[in-house]
């Protein structure tokens, strides 16, 4: 592990204690520099804390979801992947979210937060893909810390299709993204995920991400979040999103940090975030703890029941319990 390497995690040690001390985290995914945290093998087993907690078994069924040609390259991911089809690439779940606006919060009768504008964070960008009539689609992903520096997280609902690519930090319109187009080459699932029921609870996804053309992996390039298992369900979190811009023609990255925490979707192994603007297209979106303005404690995404959401203030996040782990080290292998 290189000084670089080292001074990064040296410099995290104290925020991920004092999130363990809080009883916020349970369990951090880190290579070896902070095995005296997360336990000898640098790999989280979040199952104790997790069953703790209501709802569910704790089975995982991994499995690849979709996997790109040997051809699929950083190079036929820029030709492919103009500024123009990129422009052009609708929400995956454009018609899931209502875009009605709502004046309170559903649970305690306080003003609802609302998701403001901002230039996007390096770790967190669109995942884009075309379909086989070449019309293309987004979702929201963004980089999770690994040891191969090569993984990415997304919704499961947002379904793989042909000429894969991550773009981090989206920026539309322009010639030239600012951390380039990357070719996503490998989609792991859980099989029990389902777009209804408890089959909702496993709506997250892995991707790999192919090298540039320099050779570099994409987290050495954007830094990557922190996957956590929390240990309750009510944090202050930071989410982030791209939504449609049939919905926000701004079409740019949004976030929201509300002064209240998640709360839990009874029934599920969800959380819940009450904040508006999260329409289309935000699925897949990271919610972070100690946000640092790139990347922080990887502790949900954006989806779930409803495909995230019923409505654009009210968005769903899978409960990362020790199956999430159990695709993420499934990803890390295969």
């Amino acid at each position: 592990m290189g000084e670089r390497r080292r001074r990064r995690f040296g410099g995290i040690k104290a925020g991920v204690a004092a999130l363990f001390a809080a009883g916020v985290l349970g369990a951090v995914f880190v290579p070896s520099a902070l095995a005296e945290i997360n336990g000898p093998s640098g790999t989280a087993t979040a199952g104790a804390q997790a069953s703790a907690l209501p709802g569910g078994s704790m089975a995982a069924s991994p499995r690849m979801a979709a996997a790109a040609p040997s051809t699929w390259n950083a190079s036929s991911a820029a030709k492919f992947w103009t500024p123009a089809r990129l422009a052009a690439a609708t929400s995956v779940d454009a018609p899931a979210k209502s875009t009605t606006s709502v004046g309170a919060h559903a649970t305690t009768g306080s003003t609802i937060a609302h998701a403001s504008h901002f230039t996007g964070a390096s770790s967190t960008g669109i995942i884009v893909y075309a379909s086989q009539d070449l019309t293309t689609h987004y979702c929201t992903a963004s980089v999770v810390d690994s040891t191969h520096g090569n993984l990415i997280i997304m919704a499961a609902h947002c379904n793989p299709g042909s000429w894969m690519a991550y773009v981090p930090k989206y920026q539309h319109g322009a010639a030239q993204q600012p951390y380039g187009i990357w070719a996503v080459t490998k989609v792991f699932k859980d099989s029990h995920y389902s777009g209804i029921g408890s089959g909702s609870d496993y709506d997250y996804a892995f991707a790999q991400v192919a090298d540039n053309s320099k050779g570099q992996t994409v987290q050495s390039v954007t830094g990557g979040n922190w996957l956590s298992h929390p240990s309750t369900y009510s944090m202050y979190v930071t989410a982030l999103g791209y939504p449609k811009i049939s919905a926000d023609s701004a079409d740019e990255a949004i976030r929201c940090h509300p002064s209240y925490p998640t709360s839990h979707l009874s029934g599920y192994r969800q959380m819940v975030l009450y904040c508006t603007g999260f329409y289309g297209g935000t699925s897949g979106g990271p919610w972070l703890l100690g946000f640092n303005g790139n990347t922080g404690y990887l502790v949900g995404i954006t989806g779930g029941l409803d495909t995230g959401g019923p409505n654009s203030w009210t968005s769903y996040s899978p409960f990362f319990d020790s199956r999430v782990f159990t695709l993420f080290n499934w990803a890390e292998t295969h």
